[in-house]
């Protein structure tokens, strides 16, 4: 693969150009070895011939996560022998999706790590301590895993350990940093001020955290993120990574939103129509990976809510970068006159003392209009602590829903019913008309 590692500090028409070069190649590649894109251009009355750069991109259809569930291996592009690795997402939204890498999407997937890595700050000879699988077809693991070595960094695989295990390992070897997910870090953060452990004593300058943003609209730290950085210092990094496209964004140190890389992916956002929304306005996220081989994507539908940001960042770089994501598109919820995501409740109630876990339901109520359940799982059921509940709601989250106390046990068999591989804490009853 071709990999351009000063791209983002390039003249405007200089990156055009490599981009364009690189989404002709994609195209090509795509309509050549893809049954899929193939027979989808074909309905289209499209050819290859029609792109000739990035100001051709909205020509090109969008791809939905349906289409791939629908036919999973006619995105295949290249023969089965030259599949490395076959990975999967978690199926939390509907059927998991396969996604075959060849050598060069690995060596790619490394790029993007080591890039990423690079903007936070990482040098070779840091430590890190990797708190996320690399297996069960996760996709992250092996990222940040080869990402860092590739970087010259040495890492601990831990992956999901008690957390013990991982406090004890932290103070012994005391590595520069760690990846993980925020609620691993507001698990240990809780387990270290009961040990009475302090942060000194683990050593660590930087957090890079995987999966839910801890960053408003604003880039401010949201609650999630204020609970980490009350507890360990400013250091943490924000991240967002998407299977489907075998890769991430990630903050920079002026944390203004989280920068793509311009020769590995195109960035678009759109609302509810297909339209193609200008920087600042939320819509949907919709990119065009760049260099795959196994499984090229072309204007892939993530589903994700945020918005774009194409102005050069403080940090120097000019690549693209987009905002904290708001939360799933099909997950917009309006409730008696207020539209909001889940992650804005899930926000506020992670604020609230005694609160161990939680899972939010939507249904349609009898006046056909979006209801919401929430179901907290706490040691406490006074009426008190109720009232506390629907206090902070009203405030953080402009909404008062149904609120139903349950033992935490409890909650934790709803979030891994059906066995889930991520704790599910959204579920969506409502009616199909209304989603």
């Amino acid at each position: 693969m071709n990999v351009i590692d000063s791209i983002d500090k390039q003249p405007a028409d200089a990156v055009n150009n490599i981009q364009s070069d690189l989404l002709v190649q994609t195209v090509r590649h795509a309509y050549e070895n893809s049954p899929y894109y193939r027979r989808r251009f074909d309905d289209l009355g499209l050819s290859p011939s029609h792109i000739k750069g990035v100001e051709d991109l909205q020509k090109l259809p969008l791809t939905g996560r349906e289409d791939i569930q629908a036919d999973n291996w006619s995105f295949l592009a290249v023969p089965r022998h030259e599949i490395a690795e076959i990975v999967s997402t978690t199926g939390t939204t509907g059927n998991p999706v396969f996604i075959a890498m060849t050598g060069s999407d690995l060596d790619r997937l490394a790029c993007n790590e080591e890039k990423s890595f690079g903007y936070t700050g990482v040098e070779k000879g840091d430590v890190f301590h990797l708190a996320v699988t690399c297996d069960n077809l996760f996709i992250a693991g092996i990222a940040y895993y080869s990402g860092l070595i590739k970087l010259g960094a040495s890492v601990m695989r831990i992956g999901p350990q008690n957390i013990i295990r991982h406090l004890d390992l932290l103070k012994k070897i005391r590595p520069d940093g760690i990846v993980a997910v925020p609620s691993f870090m507001v698990h240990m953060a809780r387990r270290m001020k009961d040990s009475g452990v302090s942060p000194e004593e683990l050593g660590l300058k930087k957090i890079i955290l995987i999966g839910d943003s801890i960053r408003d609209v604003d880039f401010q730290t949201n609650t999630l993120g204020g609970i980490i950085e009350n507890a360990f210092g400013e250091i943490c990094y924000s991240t967002y990574g998407i299977t489907e496209a075998q890769l991430s964004f990630c903050e920079c140190g002026m944390r203004r939103g989280l920068h793509s890389h311009p020769d590995l992916v195109l960035a678009e956002i759109i609302d509810d129509d297909g339209a193609v929304l200008p920087d600042g306005e939320a819509g949907e996220l919709v990119l065009t990976p760049l260099q795959l081989k196994g499984m090229p994507l072309i204007r892939y539908k993530t589903g994700d809510v945020t918005f774009k940001i194409s102005e050069p960042c403080l940090c120097g770089r000019s690549s693209v970068r987009i905002g904290p994501i708001m939360g799933r598109k099909n997950h917009r919820l309006k409730f008696k006159g207020v539209t909001l995501y889940p992650k804005t409740i899930e926000n506020a109630l992670l604020g609230v003392k005694d609160v161990v876990n939680y899972q939010i339901e939507a249904f349609t109520g009898d006046d056909h209009a979006d209801n919401i359940m929430i179901r907290i799982g706490s040691h406490v059921s006074n009426g008190d602590f109720l009232t506390s509940l629907h206090d902070v709601l009203r405030a953080k989250a402009r909404v008062t829903p149904l609120v139903e106390l349950e033992r935490p046990e409890e909650i934790e068999k709803r979030l891994f019913e059906g066995g889930s591989r991520k704790p599910v804490t959204f579920k969506d009853r409502r009616l199909k008309l209304y989603e």
